[in-house]
């Protein structure tokens, strides 16, 4: 119904208007006329709106039904065929058959309208679930469920607006392409699934954890004290002991802070990270070649 529905206003006012002091100036049969024709109007305006073949099948009724009801009422005026018992029958009968087909015709427009609307509505609640679900796809890792490099970058973004400060910890798993190759890749997955969930328990509240690559996890921290992260390192080495044992694997962490003027350029804290705790590996297979040759 877009043409009808785009009628001015005003217009509508206004002809509603005129028809009401029409109706005070005009004989009874002259303001008949008018009214007809502005109905058989609408009705013909109705028929171009596209609502499918059965709906205009019923207007196309309704129009007719009107119209023979007009035609009838309009030969009763001449003065031979005054008070034929078939114009004076039929006349009022068509034309109220033809409003109540055009009555019907508007329940089912309105019933087709909200059919739509809840099918649009049911379309974009599917599409904004589809949404969040590519969204959570493209930010988290599918095997440990952490947040992963994308969404790592993401949240340094955000914490460059915000002004934010902490430390950042690069864990990587030493020996655990071994792993793969003398275990297989499931038992691989599984130790990663473990590792992940461990970090979970460990990690610093407010803290956000992410696998970034195969082994590779970061830790971002709220928080500069130094002894506090120390000791959070030493609660995730005990923690994962067993795990280790198990797997013959070792973890190597570096830590980096970052703040509001490095936060621009996050490779440059990873790269800081990544060196410290390649230097934290070589210090402690040193610590472990020089008590392996005490031995």
């Amino acid at each position: 119904m877009n043409n009808i529905s785009q009628l001015p206003m005003r217009l509508t006012i206004f002809a509603c208007t005129g028809i009401l002091l029409f109706a005070f100036v005009a004989s009874s049969e002259s303001f008949e006329i008018v009214i007809s024709i502005l109905t058989l109007s609408l009705i013909a305006m109705l028929l171009g709106e596209d609502f499918g073949e059965e709906m205009k099948l019923w207007l196309l009724l309704a129009l007719g039904s009107y119209g023979l009801g007009v035609i009838a009422d309009l030969l009763d005026e001449i003065p031979e065929l005054d008070n034929h018992w078939l114009l004076n029958k039929t006349d009022d009968a068509f034309m109220q058959i033809g409003v109540f087909l055009m009555c019907f015709c508007f329940i089912k427009m309105l019933h087709q309208r909200r059919t739509l609307i809840d099918d649009l509505n049911t379309q974009i609640a599917k599409a904004r679930t589809l949404g969040r679900e590519l969204s959570r796809q493209a930010l988290h890792d599918d095997l440990t469920g952490l947040q992963n490099r994308r969404a790592l970058f993401r949240q340094f973004d955000k914490m460059a607006i915000n002004l934010q400060h902490g430390i950042l910890a690069y864990i990587d798993l030493d020996n655990f392409k071994q792993v793969n190759d003398s275990y297989g890749h499931k038992h691989g997955d599984e130790l990663l699934v473990t590792i992940a969930r461990q970090l979970i328990r460990t990690a610093p509240k407010g803290s956000q954890i992410f696998r970034i690559g195969g082994d590779e996890f970061v830790v971002l921290m709220p928080s500069e004290d130094q002894s506090f992260y120390h000791e959070w390192i030493d609660k995730l080495y005990e923690t994962t002991t067993d795990t280790r044992a198990s797997f013959n694997i070792d973890i190597s962490i570096g830590l980096a802070p970052y703040y509001p003027g490095n936060l621009s350029d996050p490779d440059i804290i990873l790269a800081r990270a990544d060196r410290a705790m390649y230097k934290e590996k070589i210090t402690r297979n040193q610590q472990s070649r020089s008590d392996n040759s005490y031995k």
